[in-house]
């Protein structure tokens, strides 16, 4: 191909599209948490997550059900601070990769 860049393929654009939409959810629920509305996102999050089949085998699902319940009490745990400060942005982080993790292995 000349003058360009190289077309991303299907599975490519899918997980990088899920990765990148999965960040902005979280962020948007960490924002709710700090507003006082720590189960926002949660039931977005789970019917998303839980009811398309990921994690079926395994126990990924188990574990995956086991992450959203972590998160949605680090959510209700933000919502009691007064601010949003960088060990909450780590941890969302670390909640971002531990989800991403479990789905993209699912996919492997």
């Amino acid at each position: 191909m000349q003058g360009g860049r190289a077309k991303p393929s299907a599975e490519n654009a899918v997980s990088f599209g899920f990765d990148e939409l999965l960040y902005e959810i979280l962020k948007e629920g960490l924002f709710w948490a700090a507003l006082g509305r720590p189960s926002e996102v949660m039931p977005f999050l789970r019917g998303k997550l839980l009811s398309n089949g990921i994690g079926v085998e395994s126990g990924r699902r188990e574990y995956l059900e086991y992450l959203l319940d972590d998160l949605e009490r680090f959510y209700k745990r933000v919502s009691w601070s007064d601010e949003i400060d960088e060990r909450h942005w780590r941890a969302l982080k670390s909640f971002h990769r531990d989800i991403v993790s479990v789905v993209s292995s699912e996919r492997a």
